[in-house]
């Protein structure tokens, strides 16, 4: 039996719901101390454990305690040439649908239920030739705690806008379907000197549109517009929006809300960024006429002062692509910054690596519009091409590319800041221990990291990550093999370029560790970890004695063999910067492997140990046979100098009587042969017979 390995919900962990602040509206969620697997609906997870072309979903009615059995769950196929193929199945006994879909390798796929009255939608996700894929869908309630379409607890009104919402600006509604986008459209009564000119209420009957623009259009295109008009609560409603829009696609919405005037427009809405993800959520935006009061949004009540607009999310940046404006061997490289800026003055390089083991660079440097045009790079099949800059210290590079036959290419490069701070990186971690046969046990540990601001994380060298103390054998996970690197049977694994900010980032790698039935676990996670959203894995059948905090919950069917796992809160110390934290911010490499930050120590019992019996039977055996052979050789008879003598002696007579014999019966039969023959027999018995008379002398 498949096992749909089990995870913390780390993108609602460690992306917009853990804004800090208080929500004035109270959401259901599980037993203090338990996971909430609503927050990890909709996320899909490359799986190991899982086949390659092999895709999981679990529908969950508000907890692993309910599953939704009989439920159709479509998977949407979107293969490489552009065809959308769309397969369902039902959901099993545990809750669970799963497809076989290997043929689609490449693929991008969504999978889709619906549960009760809720429509659940993952996020698109690339099939790959690594691992399978698993997922949950969850519908909020039951027990359950905030999941897809619902904002996590804790998270303040307005996805961290305040009390009331940025006029421009999305944020996230709970309780709505994914891919809706509601606009709202508000008279705020006073001009922007603060005097009063109309009232504070919904605009109705006016024309909103929305423009969208995918990532396949040309920049010139024109862009696609719906649109819709008001109701008397001044809101129009743009429905299924993920289905129709790839990730990648920029919204806008406008409206004229007062004639004469010019349109209002929102902020830039991409799909997909980290504040707008409408495959998993329904969002809103407000465009607003007018100026809030300084003294009270509705009546002289004091209003809270609003932060500053957000910027905008960063635009996507193609990958590597055919310029037919340029000459062959040239590369266009467009570098920008964090904020879409440009980078001037920068040095820029070139990489090309053939098969044969050479390699090249050529360099350039950008302009003011961050441009540089690079030229005689080499234009062969067995050679690829890359572009490298170190920007602020950090090493930046593109995908490996090859260079086209006729033309040239282009390629968007971003480049952020460094900061050496790990404080200023939040992280999450799932500890999956599986008992392995030779008293082994397998630990994955699923480490998951969020970079906040706009600076990527990196220090002087580069990080190594050791491994827990015993370990016997690494491996780095497919979906952190971007980031990570492990050098053949080292038992650390290095982070080998920056983190970048506003993403989650997978720095997941399994081990191998000896135990006698009871296996200890220590180690440091690198980062400061978010509370209470790390957690431990076992079978049912192994018991967690320390490092963890309460009970576990149970999830009866997720074990690899379809049997019951135990989830634990992890427990772990508060972070604390170590010695390389003062090395890194003074400039220099810290080797000294001391990059540990947050202690955790965890002990697990009852795992199987391999039979003694034979093992020390076969040694027992081993011992026998040696003292036996060294008996015999001890007690063989022993022969003397002299003895061996006088028997070789004996043989070389009795040799050359025979000879005389044979000679005398059959003289005809001589032969210069059988002389030389009867010289090598008196030359050895003249031998014998000086060595009897020096071992003579030698005795007397």
């Amino acid at each position: 039996m498949r096992r749909a390995k089990l995870r913390l919900a780390l993108s609602a962990a460690l992306g917009l719901g853990l804004a800090v602040g208080t929500s004035s509206v109270a959401f259901a969620g599980p037993p203090a101390g338990m996971p909430d697997p609503s927050r990890m609906s909709g996320i899909p997870r490359p799986d190991p454990q899982l086949a390659p072309g092999t895709v999981t979903v679990r529908c969950l009615d508000g907890s692993f305690a309910n599953p939704a059995i009989g439920v159709t769950v479509t998977l949407e196929v979107q293969t490489a040439g552009g065809e959308t193929k769309r397969l369902e199945a039902q959901t099993v006994e545990q809750g669970r649908a799963s497809f076989s879909i290997a043929e689609h390798i490449g693929a991008t796929v969504t999978a889709s239920a619906t549960i009760g009255d809720e429509q659940l939608r993952s996020q698109s996700f690339a099939l790959t030739a690594q691992a399978g894929v698993a997922l949950l869908l969850v519908r909020p309630g039951n027990g359950a705690g905030a999941g897809a379409g619902t904002p996590p607890q804790g998270a303040p009104n307005h996805g961290g806008q305040g009390a009331v919402p940025m006029p421009g600006k999305p944020f996230a509604l709970a309780g709505r379907p994914a891919g809706q986008l509601i606009v709202g459209a508000l008279d705020l009564g006073r001009n922007a000197e603060g005097e009063k000119q109309g009232e504070l209420g919904p605009i109705e009957g006016i024309e909103i549109r929305l423009e969208i623009r995918r990532p396949e259009d040309a920049a010139d295109a024109e862009p696609e517009v719906r649109k819709a008009t008001s109701d008397a609560e001044g809101r129009v409603s743009f429905e299924g929006l993920h289905e129709a829009l790839p990730a990648g696609s920029v919204l806008v919405v406008e409206a004229t809300l007062e004639d004469g005037a010019e349109p209002t427009r929102s902020q830039e809405l991409t799909v997909g960024a980290p504040d707008f993800r409408l495959g998993i959520m329904a969002y809103a935006v407000v465009l607003a006429k007018g100026a809030m009061p300084a003294d009270g949004a509705a009546g002289g009540a004091p209003s809270q002062a609003q932060p500053p607009v957000a910027p905008p999310p960063r635009m996507a940046l193609p990958g590597p692509r055919v310029d037919k404006s340029l000459a062959r061997g040239q590369v266009r490289v467009l570098l920008v910054d964090a904020r879409d800026k440009p980078v001037a003055n920068q040095l820029v390089t070139v990489h090309s690596s053939q098969t044969s083991g050479d390699s090249s660079d050529r360099s350039g440097t950008t302009d003011e519009r961050g441009e540089v045009i690079i030229d005689g790079v080499t234009v062969d099949q067995d050679t690829l091409a890359q572009v490298r800059v170190v920007y602020d210290g950090a090493p930046y590079s593109s995908t490996l590319f090859e260079m086209p036959e006729a033309q040239g290419a282009i390629v968007p490069l971003r480049v952020f800041e460094a900061t050496s701070d790990r404080q200023r990186v939040r992280s999450a971690l799932q500890i999956d221990v599986l008992p392995r046969e030779n008293d082994f046990a397998s630990v994955t540990l699923m480490y998951a990291v969020f970079v906040d601001g706009d600076e990527a994380f990196w220090v002087p060298g580069g990080m190594r990550l050791h491994a827990p103390d015993g370990t016997k054998s690494v491996h780095v996970l497919p979906e952190a093999e971007d980031w990570l690197f492990h050098d053949g049977e080292a038992p650390w694994v290095d982070v080998d370029r920056p983190l970048l900010p506003g993403q989650e980032i997978r720095l997941s790698f399994a081990v191998g560790i000896q135990h006698d039935g009871s296996l200890e676990l220590d180690w440091s996670a690198p980062f400061p970890l978010v509370p209470d959203a790390s957690i431990v894995s076992v079978p049912a059948e192994l018991d967690v004695t320390h490092g963890v905090a309460g009970a576990p919950e149970v999830n009866p069917h997720a074990g690899r063999d379809g049997g019951p796992i135990e989830l634990y809160k992890l427990g772990h110390d508060r972070f604390v910067p170590r010695i390389c934290d003062y090395m890194a911010a003074e400039g220099h490499a810290c080797n000294v492997g001391l990059w540990g930050g947050s202690d955790m120590s965890v002990v697990v019992e009852g795992l199987p140990v391999r039979s003694r019996i034979w093992p020390y039977t076969a040694w027992f055996l081993l011992a026998l046979g040696v003292i036996g052979t060294g008996l015999g050789i001890g007690l063989r008879p022993r022969v003397s100098p002299r003895e061996a003598l006088l028997k070789r002696r004996d043989t070389l007579i009795a040799a050359l009587v025979e000879m005389d014999a044979t000679q005398a019966q059959a003289p005809a039969k001589a032969s210069a042969e059988r002389g030389r023959e009867r010289k090598r027999l008196v030359e050895a018995l003249d031998r014998v017979y000086r060595q009897l008379e020096a071992l003579g002398a030698d005795q007397g």
